[in-house]
């Protein structure tokens, strides 16, 4: 009489998949990475316990023409001019504080097209 081999696998082979009874512990994100978020417009403002960012998304993808520092006595500014004859301006005071602005300079004139409120540093917000 000859031998019949199974076919089927028998279940020593291959290896037992176990659900576990008990559910995954949550781990709870810590204080420092716990932040809101503000949408104004397409800017957005995530807010961190001491800390802020600010995300200018009307400059997402455009080509950069130049970015120029300008500084003089208590006058600070950043310009972030963009091949659209567009820009960013940020004026910086000594006690920091940011105030924003993007234009429009395609006639050669600025005009202004959009002003965010000022951004004051951590420590003058108290």
């Amino acid at each position: 009489m000859a031998v019949i081999e199974s076919k089927r696998s028998s279940a020593h082979t291959q290896p037992a998949v176990r659900k576990s009874s008990q559910p995954k512990k949550q781990t709870r994100v810590p204080e420092s990475l716990r932040f809101t978020e503000k949408r104004k417009g397409k800017t957005t403002i995530r807010q961190y316990r001491g800390r802020s960012f600010h995300r200018f998304e009307e400059a997402k993808g455009k080509p950069i023409d130049y970015i120029e520092f300008f500084t003089s006595g208590g006058y600070h500014s950043i310009d972030v001019s963009f091949e659209d004859k567009t820009a960013v301006h940020f004026v910086i005071e000594p006690t920091f504080n940011l105030e924003t602005e993007y234009a429009d300079w395609k006639t050669g004139n600025w005009r202004g097209i959009k002003q965010w409120p000022l951004i004051r540093s951590a420590t003058l917000n108290a």
